[in-house]
């Protein structure tokens, strides 16, 4: 068995290990909100909505209040228990959507959300788009996608 070259490990030990950027996470861990623009389209792709919405990475889903999300014809799948930002639990409706970002489209689960609730994007939404929430330049950043 050949020795391995110590100098080598502790070179290796002495590289700062560069954490990777995952989707849906807030970068460095910081607290704060920022708003970014995308469009909401049923699955037919024949309705759609312009939104500007609150980057949320502590939600998991992307929400919408249930009116707006009935005026685009999505329909309700099933239901989910939640608990909110406020320490309540509810059980609230899901539908699937087409969310375009910039150009781009993925097909996501949305939250029915209360009247008057907050336009949200997820957690669930921003890795759907292999995405990032860099919070202190109020920005969306490609992340390194786990495989």
């Amino acid at each position: 068995m050949v020795a391995p070259n110590r100098t080598a490990i502790e070179d290796r030990r002495k590289l700062p290990l560069e954490k990777p950027i995952l989707p849906g996470t807030t970068i460095g861990g910081e607290v704060g909100t920022f708003y970014v623009d995308f469009v909401l389209w049923n699955l037919g792709m024949d309705r759609s909505q312009p939104l500007n919405g609150l980057v949320d990475t502590g939600s998991t889903f992307p929400q919408a209040p249930a009116s707006l999300l009935d005026e685009l014809g999505i329909e309700r799948t099933d239901s989910m228990r939640f608990r909110l930002a406020d320490g309540s639990r509810t059980e609230l409706s899901l539908g699937r959507v087409m969310l375009e970002l910039d150009g781009d489209f993925a097909p996501v689960r949305i939250v029915f959300g209360p009247e008057g609730s907050s336009i949200l994007l997820g957690a669930l939404a921003l890795e759907s788009f292999g995405l990032a929430a860099d919070v202190s330049n109020g920005q969306l950043v490609p992340a390194e996608v786990p495989q």
